[in-house]
């Protein structure tokens, strides 16, 4: 059976707000939910409160940063604003299913901005807004030595960059008088 490709986004998940859960604002223990259309999500750490001060409406902050796999195939990816309750069970305070084509960064793009989406509950009903940017983690390309090793298709020796080329390393010999060395 072939494993699944998958693509590698770094998420941060800056804010969420005027988060509400029933009409009431939702301010303890808020976390977020990342999926991208597989099995497998990314948690984040319960929100900080913070804003309401600036007048930013209940706003909870995380600016954590999440390494989320999604399939190749994956045409959205979900963010799902969730809560404990004091009874310790789990209400979903509203969620975004968003295209991955609109948040993911074009291959010459290093990372998207800050973008911002509509959290919705189950219902329907708007229950605040969740902020994030994406960015494409690029894999290294890694070749295997016959010994098992990893080896990284550039190095760097003496100030000379050499490619590696099936375990032969290619260079320019240099003799110890032409560096200035006396022996």
């Amino acid at each position: 059976m072939n494993p699944i490709k998958t693509r590698t986004l770094e998420v941060t998940i800056i804010s969420g707000e005027n988060l509400c859960m029933d009409q009431n604002p939702a301010t303890e223990n808020v976390y977020v939910v990342v999926r991208g259309e597989s099995l497998k999500c990314w948690t984040t750490k319960m929100g900080k409160q913070g804003g309401e001060s600036l007048g930013l409406g209940y706003t909870s902050l995380w600016n954590e940063r999440l390494t989320v796999e999604a399939p190749l195939h994956a045409k959205s990816i979900t963010f799902e604003v969730q809560c404990k309750t004091p009874k310790g069970s789990v209400r979903s305070i509203g969620l975004a299913r968003i295209a991955i084509s609109d948040v993911v960064p074009k291959e010459d793009e290093g990372c998207s901005e800050v973008l911002s989406y509509r959290l919705r509950n189950w219902e329907g009903r708007r229950s605040g807004v969740i902020s994030f940017s994406v960015k494409t983690k690029k894999e290294e390309q890694e070749q295997r030595l016959d010994d098992g090793s990893k080896f990284s298709g550039m190095q760097n020796h003496g100030g000379f960059n050499v490619q590696n080329n099936n375990g032969v390393v290619l260079g320019i010999p240099v003799w110890r008088n032409h560096l200035g060395v006396h022996a």
